[in-house]
C-alpha cells in the first residue's frame, strides 16, 4: 500500500468527522486547513510505524496476503523453537565432551576470554572454577603460552609448547578457530616424558655396562681362531661385532634423544663430504655390487655440525646397499632450497611397502624379513637419520615404490641448530 492510497482511506474515513466541525459556528477555511493537516500527520505517522514495517516484512517472506502471512510466522515461530532446543542439545552435548575428556580444553574468543574450561584444564590453572569472560591473561602468566595464543587469534596460526610448572609438565596445543579465538587443548605429560628420561637411562647405562664385557669377548674369541673351525670362530666375531654395533647404536640414539649430543655449527661442503661417505662405503658397496654415484655441486656448503651430517648420509647410503639388488646403485644428491639445502639419497632397491613407509623410521623396524634373507639391520639406523634431522632443526621425507625404488629427501634451514 503506498502513502497516497494510505491518506485517501483515512480521508474518507475521517470525513464525518469533518462534517460534525463544520456545523459548529467556526470560520469553515481554518477547519479545513486543520483538518488537512491533521489528515496529512495522521496518514505520516500510521505509514512509519505500520504499514512500511509490515510491507518490508510481507517482501522479505515472499508472501502478499495477510493470512499467508500469518501462516509464514507461525512456520517461524515454530523453526526457531526447534533450533533453539537444538543449540541447546549441542551446548549440552559439548558439556559433556569437555567434562569426560582426559585433556585440558580451554575456549578463548578473540577478545582473549575464556568461553569455557573442563575439569582438566582447571587442574592445569590450579582453580575450582573460571567464570565464563574471565580474560586469559589473568589465569595463564607463561608469556610464550600467551604469544602462542596471540598468534592463533591474530594470524591464524596455530602452535604448541611444553610447560613444566609445579603441578607438572603439559604440552599444549593452541588451535585456531574460523570464526575467531582459539582451543587450547592441554594433555598432562608428567608420566610420559618421566617414563621416556627411564628408558633413555636405562638404554645409555645398558650400553656403558656392556662395552667391556663385549671387548673382553671378542679378545677371547679372536684368541681362539686358532684352536676353532675357521667358519666357527668368524661366525662368532660377526656376532660380537653385531651386539657391539647395537651397543653402539643404542647409545647415540639415547644420547640424540636426550638432547646431550653436542653440535658444533660450521660451514661444511657438502661436495667434499657425499665424496668421504662414498669412499668409506665402498667396500660395502662393491661386495654387494651396487654403484655409489654423486650429484652434488661444487660449491654447495651448509653450516651444521659435520659429524650428524655425515652420520645421516652414511646411514641413508648404507642402507640403500643393504636392501638393493647386484647391479643397482645409490646416488646421493643435493640442492639449494628456498632458505634450506636440501640432500637426496635415491636407490634403484627394492622399495618399501606403502604401509610401512610411516614406521619404517621407528627404533627397531625393520621390512619383513622374508623380503631381505640375511640382509637386514638392527633397526636403528633410519631411527637415527629420523632424530638428528630433528635435532638439526629439519624436515625428513620418503618416496618409495615397490620394485622400482627409494629416495630420502632431507631439508634442513642454511642456520646452523645447536
Amino acid at each position: 500500500m503506498s502513502l497516497a492510497r494510505l491518506a485517501a482511506l483515512v480521508t474518507v474515513a475521517s470525513l464525518p468527522l469533518l462534517f460534525a466541525a463544520l456545523l459548529l459556528p467556526r470560520t469553515h477555511l481554518a477547519i479545513v486547513l486543520v483538518w488537512a493537516f491533521g489528515i496529512m500527520f495522521l496518514s505520516w505517522v500510521v505509514w512509519n510505524v505500520a504499514v512500511r514495517p509490515l510491507g518490508q516484512l510481507l517482501a522479505e517472506l515472499g508472501v502478499t496476503a495477510p493470512l499467508a502471512a500469518e501462516r509464514e510466522l507461525r512456520e517461524l515461530r515454530t523453526r526457531a523453537g526447534r533450533y533453539a532446543a537444538e543449540r541447546s542439545e549441542m551446548e549440552d552435548l559439548l558439556d559433556d565432551i569437555s567434562a569426560t575428556l582426559e585433556d585440558g580444553l580451554i575456549v578463548v574468543d578473540a577478545s582473549y576470554r575464556v568461553r569455557t574450561a573442563n575439569a582438566a584444564a582447571l587442574r592445569f590453572l590450579g582453580r575450582d572454577a573460571v567464570a565464563p569472560g574471565t580474560l586469559l591473561v589473568e589465569l595463564v602468566r607463561d608469556p610464550d603460552v600467551l604469544a602462542l595464543v596471540r598468534t592463533a587469534v591474530e594470524d591464524g596460526e596455530g602452535g604448541r609448547i611444553t610447560v613444566e610448572h609445579r603441578r607438572g609438565v603439559w604440552e599444549i596445543r593452541i588451535l585456531p578457530v574460523r570464526r575467531g579465538g582459539v582451543v587450547v587443548l592441554l594433555s598432562e605429560i608428567t608420566l610420559i616424558q618421566r617414563s621416556a628420561d627411564l628408558r633413555r637411562r636405562f638404554v645409555q647405562d645398558l650400553s656403558h655396562e656392556l662395552r667391556s664385557p663385549l671387548a673382553v669377548l671378542r679378545t677371547a674369541v679372536e684368541s681362539l681362531e686358532d684352536e676353532v673351525d675357521q667358519e666357527i670362530a668368524a661366525l662368532l666375531v660377526r656376532q660380537v661385532e653385531r651386539i657391539t654395533r647395537l651397543s653402539d647404536e643404542l647409545r647415540e640414539l639415547a644420547t640424540i634423544e636426550s638432547g646431550e649430543l653436542e653440535l658444533n655449527p660450521e660451514e661444511v661442503g657438502l661436495a667434499g663430504l657425499a665424496g668421504e661417505v662414498v669412499r668409506d662405503l665402498a667396500p660395502v658397496a662393491e661386495r654387494a655390487e651396487v654403484e655409489l654415484r654423486t650429484q652434488v655441486p661444487a660449491g654447495l656448503t651448509l653450516r651444521a655440525d659435520r659429524r650428524a651430517l655425515a652420520r645421516i648420509l652414511s646411514n641413508l647410503v648404507d642402507n640403500g646397499i643393504k636392501y638393493n639388488r647386484r647391479g643397482g646403485w645409490v646416488e646421493i644428491r643435493a640442492r639449494s632450497g628456498e632458505g634450506a639445502v636440501v640432500l637426496e639419497v635415491a636407490d634403484s632397491g627394492e622399495g618399501v611397502p606403502a604401509p610401512e613407509v610411516q614406521a619404517i623410521f621407528q627404533r627397531f623396524y625393520r621390512v619383513e624379513r622374508g623380503r631381505t634373507p640375511g640382509r637386514g639391520g638392527l633397526g636403528l639406523g633410519l631411527a637415527i637419520v629420523k632424530h638428528l634431522v630433528q635435532r638439526l632443526g629439519g624436515q625428513l621425507h620418503m618416496d618409495s615404490r615397490e620394485g622400482v625404488g627409494t629416495t630420502v629427501e632431507v631439508e634442513l634451514p642454511r642456520g646452523a641448530s645447536a
